[in-house]
């Protein structure tokens, strides 16, 4: 057992900083029962936290206790796992364009799998199913553009573009402009008068 232990700490180990682990991730080293209470022996002596049924994650020692790796890190890993967009909250985004000086006080995710929860001690990560549209241009600046938007709503929208358009790149703006097809009504009409008509691609369905 303690060689197991081990081994599969050493595995451990190599695992890149957030990394969710299950048993099925152990298999290759010893058998799914022996994963299972392996990952269960080293999350009772400190080595990982669980976070959620199944999963687990490695936390870092510290004199002030164990230390669980960033959220982002827990998310990208499970959108890896689960093959899942998963990107970050309007409200999350709004405030990283810098158009809310309020600061989000839950960790929150959205994405086009399963709403779940992960627990990191007394940090809750909720992750929220929405619509694919808030997903399709994924974790990137255009995404955070639509999903800034739809949080702040309609009546803040075209304020909000003229606002965002010297902050934001050209190619970008292009990205939001070639999904309106599949955006709200009134996000295309808001980003449309928002914008300068130098600005405007044509549109293509």
């Amino acid at each position: 057992m303690a060689k197991q232990t081990e081994i599969v700490s050493r595995w451990i180990d190599a695992q890149p900083e957030g990394a969710l682990l299950r048993s099925l991730d152990l298999e290759h080293l010893v058998n799914r029962d022996q994963a299972s209470r392996q990952l269960v022996r080293l999350a009772r002596h400190g080595r990982l936290r669980r976070v959620a049924r199944g999963m687990y994650v490695a936390v870092t020692a510290s004199r002030f206790g164990p230390v669980p790796p960033p959220a982002d890190k827990l998310v990208q890993s499970l959108a890896r796992i689960t093959g899942h967009a998963i990107v970050r909250h309007g409200a999350a985004a709004a405030s990283a364009l810098g158009l809310t000086t309020q600061v989000p006080v839950r960790q929150i995710y959205l994405t086009d799998g399963r709403a779940r929860t992960l627990n990191l001690g007394k940090q809750v990560i909720e992750i929220r199913r929405a619509p694919r549209w808030m997903l399709v241009l994924g974790d990137s600046l255009a995404g955070d553009v639509v999903r800034a938007l739809e949080w702040l709503g309609p009546d803040l929208a075209e304020t909000t573009v003229g606002k965002l358009v010297g902050c934001i790149g050209q190619d970008d703006w292009n990205a939001v402009l070639e999904t309106r097809a599949r955006l709200p009504a009134w996000m295309v009409v808001a980003i449309q008068k928002g914008l300068p008509a130098s600005a405007l691609v044509p549109f293509r369905r």
